[in-house]
Formats: structure tokens, sequence, C-alpha cells
């Protein structure tokens, strides 16, 4: 896998997992893989290109995951080729365009760690990681929240009092690099006329929002101020009464330290299941165990609910994306989400829904609906080398 030619790598870290892409130039993929199951006894090394492959690797931590790339990047004879680094940073607070990471930047993101602490602590430590690994390089910070940088005021605005807002308590909205990849795909694909419409993008996954697009902008998000908000996720609640909180705080005499495991970490798919946040391992029993069942259902309703919220500020809508590793995999789940929309002109074929095809819409409806595998490393890259070429 030897290459004399520099390379960009991105480096995108979820909340479950360290995906990473090495490029040549954007679009010329070179290898392509994730660190999965961090912190398990099932922790591996799951490569896609340029072969496939699953190895075990110890990654108890992110550090340990961090490492588990580089030498990786490193047996293959890619890390000394590499001459940037694009980093997904999921909260990027005022930034609105990718930056190269100096140490006023770097600093900047330490501080907004606390907005998202399950991402940004692991971007971090992966940033760490290869800044010593690769000091030759350029880093980049791409970040999630600037696609929704021009929402209208009345969808950015949190009901609080207006000085909280102008400490920049509003809505950010996140899942941006996403969002960015799947216009440009549905654009390439089904045209720009259906690109320029009125979408709702469901990402959907261990982290899960819906965005209402309309001309190829954000004018709507579920997630809000941090990414713990919205729809119901893998292991947080989404949005949340927050008398709750303060009652738990009271009453249970909890601390700010189990309120944030609680929302973070202990509740959505797998506070309702009891057992997993795992959708296709909740799927598996969903006939003979109760709450798994009421996990699935219940994210399905919430899915369901916040699609038809978003029809509002739309004004209509003309198509939906699904997106995400249950939006991508789960035809089941997409079929729940949709079933009964058809006044809203929703409706899906059940073959193509099966066969995860591009296109499911149904012949009734007047919606089309499709399903896209986002590649948010694709994005990192691009928007990296246009910083690095901008740079030099």
């Amino acid at each position: 896998m030897a290459n004399d030619n520099p390379l960009i790598l991105a480096i995108n870290c979820g909340s479950s997992s360290i995906k990473f892409a090495v490029y040549q130039e954007p679009g010329q993929l070179v290898a392509k893989g994730k660190v999965d199951h961090i912190a398990s006894d099932r922790s591996a090394i799951i490569l896609q290109v340029p072969k496939a492959l699953s190895e075990p690797v110890k990654a108890g931590d992110i550090d340990e995951a961090s490492a588990a790339i580089v030498a990786f990047l490193d047996k293959t004879d890619l890390l000394n080729a590499i001459i940037a680094v694009g980093h997904r940073i999921v909260h990027g607070l005022s930034r609105t365009e990718p930056v190269l990471i100096s140490d006023t930047v770097f600093s900047e993101i330490k501080e907004n760690k606390i907005l998202a602490p399950i991402h940004m602590t692991a971007a971090l430590a992966m940033l760490n990681s290869l800044r010593k690994a690769l000091p030759q390089a350029l880093h980049v910070a791409c970040f999630d929240t600037a696609f929704h940088n021009g929402l209208p005021e009345l969808a950015r605005t949190i009901p609080l009092p207006a000085a909280l807002t102008r400490k920049g308590i509003v809505r950010y909205g996140f899942h941006g690099l996403s969002c960015t990849y799947l216009l440009g795909a549905l654009q390439e694909k089904a045209g720009e006329k259906i690109a320029s419409g009125r979408l709702i993008i469901a990402h959907l996954g261990n982290g899960a929002s819906m965005t209402a697009v309309k001309n190829m902008k954000s004018i709507d998000t579920t997630m809000g101020f941090t990414p713990e908000g919205g729809l119901m996720m893998g292991t947080r609640p989404g949005d949340l009464d927050p008398g709750i909180l303060t009652y738990l705080m009271r009453s249970e005499e909890m601390k700010l330290p189990e309120v944030e495991k609680l929302i973070q970490s202990e509740s959505g798919l797998f506070g309702v299941s009891g057992t997993s946040p795992d959708m296709g391992e909740l799927l598996k029993f969903y006939k003979t165990d109760p709450r798994a069942r009421l996990a699935v259902d219940l994210f399905c309703y919430q899915a369901q609910k916040a699609l038809c919220s978003l029809c509002g500020p739309l004004g209509g809508l003309d198509a939906l994306v699904f997106s995400g590793g249950i939006g991508e995999n789960f035809p089941e789940i997409r079929a729940k989400i949709c079933h009964g929309l058809g006044f809203l002109g929703i409706s899906i074929d059940e073959k193509t829904n099966l066969e995860n095809a591009f296109e499911i819409s149904g012949t009734v409806g007047t919606v089309r609906v499709y399903v896209i595998r986002t590649d948010e490393e694709a994005v990192i890259a691009e928007q990296t080398k246009a910083v690095v070429d901008n740079a030099n």
C-alpha cells in the first residue's frame, strides 16, 4: 500500500467509534476503515478499502483506539506520506468555516468540550495523538455545526432570557458534515430540482437528528445547543422535560456527574430496553422482549413526530432522505417511521425498501423517499484540502 504521493487523512470521532479515511485527493480513496466497539471486549479495527478485513485490537479507551489507527497507518506505509489531517469537530460554537488548528483554535476546542463531551473528548485525544505522530502535517478542524450557521432566527432562538441568548445559548444543530455530503449525493443522483426542493434529512444512528432543508440550506433541525437534544438516540434521551432533571437532583439527590451520565450514556435505546443501544440487537429480540420492542417502537414514534413537525417550517415536503447507521441499514425502521404518513404524500415500496435501494418511494406518494449512505470523511477531506490549498 506504499504511496509516495501526498495524502490527506480524515478523522471522524463518533460517540462509539473512530472512522478514518486516507485520500490522495478528495475523491481518490486510498484506505478507509474504523476502530469499532471502543472500551469493550469486541474492539476491532475494521478495514473497508483497499480490502475488507477485521482484526481485534486493544482499544480500551480513545487513546488506545488512536494508537491502533496510527499503528495501522505506519504498518501500511501511509503515515509518512500524510501532509494534512482533517478532524471532525462536533461543536464549533461561533465557527462557521473549517480552519487550520493553531494553538488558539486548539484552546477553543478544549473550552467547547463541555458542550459535547462524548464526541469532543475523543476528538481531542485523537488530535493530540496525531499531532505527535504527524508533527509535519497541517491539522484542520471541520465543524459539524457549520452547516446550520444560517438558521432563521425563529429556529435558532431557544426560549430563554435574552441575556443567555447573547451568550450563545442558541440552537446550533449537528450532523452538518453528513448533511453536506447527502445534499451533494442527492443532487448528483436525483437532480438539482429535487435537491433544491423541500427536504428532510434523517440522519439516524447511535446519534440521531433530522434537518429541514430548503433551497440547499438548513432552516430547522432537531438537535439544539448540544448533541443531547432532539430525537431519542442510542444512549441519549433527546428532548427532555427540564423539570425531570431538577426533580432528580432534588428528590434523588443526583449530582451533576450523575445527571451527565444519565443523559449521555444511560438513556435512549439502551435505557428503555435495559439491554443494548444497538438497533440491530434490539430488532433480533423485538418479538420476544417487551422492553426491546418498546425501545424500537418509541424510537420510530419519536422520529415520526419529528418528521411531521419539520414539514411546517418547510411548507410541505418534496423528498425524504434516510441515512446514518440505522437509516441506511434497517428497512423495518424506515417502514415504521413512514407508516401512516400518506397524508403527507409519503409512501414506500416494500421491495426496494427491503433492498436498501437508492429510491424506495411508493407508487401512490408524492414525496420521493431515498436511502443514501453518508460519507462524512469525504467532506472532511474536501474541506481540509481547501484550507491547506488556501494556506499555501
